[in-house]
């Protein structure tokens, strides 16, 4: 079953509407729900993302968590973390999630109800940027990626979509190396990107700078 897609999201709330939808539409099947083609593209996606940053003993906040499936690949993997968190504004998204796989997650809106600074050595932004929001995409981003380096201790590892390598109008992609010079210009000059080609997706962590 297709769903249209919006070409852009008047705010953050809507975005969240959208995934509560379909929640409620495609309900039985989660890849479905959560935009990924199978498991086994999500499993290597986190597995990418997580390379990025040292998760042992470390207290982690997955924000857009979606129905908790990264909790559950680091559950799987092993990772030894401190304590996991998950976030979504998408009320469908905590409730499945909680249904899953535990009592790890929460309705918030990171912006409006930011953590305190330095609240979780290590935050997730995955497969959350990707649609435009907002009159201004841009704008909402990097205030996004702002709000999220802040409440890090140690590293924010995100992703986006590069420009070029998919035809859907509904995307709001962003050019790889453009975006990690704006993080190392805004956030932090220790920043690295992990991007393949061949995939829609790349993977930007941006670290604390000792001292």
């Amino acid at each position: 079953m297709a769903l249209v897609k919006p070409r852009r999201f008047p705010d953050q709330e809507a975005y969240a509407a959208f995934f509560d939808a379909r929640y409620e539409l495609l309900s039985g099947d989660d890849m479905a729900i959560l935009e990924y083609p199978d498991r086994e593209t999500q499993r290597l996606l986190f597995s990418r993302a997580t390379s990025l940053v040292d998760l042992k003993g470390k207290s982690i906040l997955d924000v857009g968590c979606g129905l908790g499936y990264l909790k559950a690949f680091l559950d799987e993997q092993g990772v030894p973390y401190k304590s996991y968190l998950g976030v979504d504004l998408a009320r469908n998204m905590v409730k499945g999630a909680r249904e899953r796989f535990g009592d790890f997650f929460q309705r918030r809106d990171v912006l409006s109800e930011p953590f305190p600074e330095g609240s979780f050595d290590v935050v997730f932004l995955i497969s959350v940027l990707g649609y435009p929001i907002g009159d201004d995409p841009e704008a909402y981003m990097n205030q996004l990626l702002s709000t999220l380096f802040r409440i890090c201790r140690e590293a924010l590892v995100f992703t986006h979509l590069a420009p070029g390598r998919r035809a859907e109008p509904s995307d709001f992609t962003y050019d790889p190396q453009q975006l990690l010079a704006w993080c190392k210009a805004n956030l932090s000059h220790q920043a690295e990107l992990l991007d393949e080609p061949s995939w829609v997706t790349y993977y930007i962590g941006v670290y604390k700078e000792a001292g």
